[in-house]
């Protein structure tokens, strides 16, 4: 399965009611036209701090402003590309300058290493990973999608979900970019019961495995918690 991961910053001047109300209400309704989208979702930000264990210190984010996420879905990159070349993209274009400042997109393949049933009511967590300038792409993708992912299932308690979103493709305001122009390697998504879980997890001793092997092929890491709405 392909996933678009969109990341977006309001209009300063608009408050935070009204960015999630249109984002939700208005532009979300052009989104599901979309033909071949297999699935929709926006994530409104919440908290933007680092969980226990992982300090600014040993990972400095990346970001300082997002307001919200969305992820679509599709079959494949062959369907992907198909909607993208839709006369729907251009509508969303439009009503996006009502409310969007700043869109950036990541087109990433999914690893999913714990499923999750439905992540309703639960306390998610999205994450920003980008790698040192030392680290290939290649390294990366093996520490992580495999070393790392059979790791943390036995070193985070409480883990109700985990989903690695690998990175292959990027834009900046629909138009193709370079590594250098987005330099995002990867986004986490985690489920937690609530907050209390989430931190436990990062501060248990064996949560330490997991965040030092990290350091590996990681060098930043930028933390959000969202709230979920499932639109398609």
């Amino acid at each position: 399965m392909i996933a678009s991961i969109c990341i977006l910053r309001k209009k300063e001047e608009l408050s935070i009611k009204t960015f999630r109300n249109h984002y939700l209400e208005v532009h979300g309704q052009i989104v599901v036209k979309i033909p071949g989208l297999h699935r929709y979702e926006q994530y409104h930000v919440g908290e933007s701090t680092q969980p226990t264990g992982l300090g600014d210190q040993d990972y400095p984010r990346n970001y300082n402003q997002i307001d919200a996420f969305s992820k679509l879905w599709f079959d494949d990159l062959s369907s992907m590309e198909t909607a993208l070349k839709s006369n729907v993209m251009k509508e969303l274009a439009d009503d996006g300058k009502q409310f969007i400042a700043d869109l950036q997109t990541v087109v990433t393949k999914q690893n999913i290493v714990v499923p999750t049933v439905s992540d309703k009511g639960f306390y998610k967590m999205i994450q920003l990973l980008k790698r040192p300038s030392g680290v290939s792409p290649e390294k990366f993708k093996h520490e992580w999608c495999k070393v790392h992912a059979e790791m943390v299932p036995d070193t985070l308690p409480g883990v109700l979900g985990y989903t690695q979103n690998l990175v292959i493709d990027r834009s900046i305001g629909g138009k193709s970019v370079s590594y250098e122009e987005l330099p995002v390697d990867g986004i986490v998504e985690l489920w937690f019961k609530d907050k209390d879980s989430m931190e436990s997890s990062f501060s248990a001793p064996t949560a330490l495995k997991a965040i030092n092997h990290a350091k590996i092929f990681i060098e930043e890491i930028t933390t959000f918690t969202t709230e979920t709405h499932r639109v398609f």
